[in-house]
């Protein structure tokens, strides 16, 4: 039994570590790998030789820093290129009721990555957001979504590491003000970009949570600010909660 559950937690820490390494963005040093999970240097040093050697964890030789190997970055895009067909029915399902660009988004790194899209074919004036497309986690809808459901040490990580650049004149660039809208974010369970990423356009967010209860996944709905004013954005608010859980609910089961 305790060697079991020895084996088990090991397991746990080690996921620990790759998930760390893929929200932060790599090349990170044992010390501060160590603290951002809550565990002992030498526990992560065994750890990320056993990975390293496994190929989901990269060394850097000169700089003694550690990122994701090539194994895990395989994992990742596999996840994606299967993740955004399923997802496209629901996205379909939300243009309807919008009438709006809806995409899906997930965390890499520093950043939202664009995974998936679904627009209004009648819509003369759209908003694309190519899938692959990379954008900062504190200047948009999607992005808000990903990082406010994170440890608070790794939205502290990611403030750090980032410097929130200013994208537009109504981006939050303000650690305090970031972090206050964060919990709003998480007490509403959506999130609201009012033109931060890009003038002109607005956007509304929803999580979507995986089997684990973690978010894995962000949903959205971007048009232009002429079209999106507050009041048609709290009408969506029913419907993206709506079709992003109805997502997560049938991902789980799939």
């Amino acid at each position: 039994m305790e060697q079991r559950t020895g084996g088990v937690q090991s397991v746990k820490r080690a996921l620990e570590i790759l998930e760390f390494l893929s929200r932060s963005g790599g090349d990170l040093g044992v010390s501060e790998i160590g603290e951002a999970t809550d565990l002992a240097v030498g526990t992560v040093h065994r750890l990320l030789g056993t990975l390293t050697a496994r190929g989901y964890v990269r060394r850097d030789e000169r700089t003694r820093r550690y990122d994701l190997g090539f194994k895990a970055l395989m994992m990742a895009i596999a996840a994606r290129e299967r993740i955004g067909p399923l997802a496209l029915p629901f996205l379909e399902e939300l243009v309807q009721v919008s009438q709006e660009t809806v995409n899906l988004a997930m965390l890499e790194g520093n950043t939202a990555v664009y995974i998936e899209q679904a627009f209004p074919p009648t819509r003369v004036l759209r908003i694309f957001t190519e899938p692959g497309n990379r954008v900062p986690l504190h200047s948009c809808g999607t992005g808000k979504i990903l990082l406010a459901y994170q440890s608070p040490r790794l939205v502290g990580f990611v403030i750090d590491r980032t410097g929130l650049p200013q994208q537009t004149v109504s981006t939050i660039t303000d650690p305090s003000q970031l972090k206050t809208e964060l919990e709003k974010v998480r007490k509403d369970g959506y999130a609201i970009d009012f033109e931060e990423q890009e003038v002109g356009v607005r956007c509304l967010a929803a999580p979507i949570f995986g089997p684990d209860g973690e978010v894995f996944a962000a949903m959205s709905i971007s048009g232009p600010a002429s079209r999106l004013k507050k009041g048609r954005l709290d009408e969506l608010v029913p419907n993206i909660k709506r079709v992003s859980a109805a997502f997560a609910e049938a991902f789980g089961s799939s």
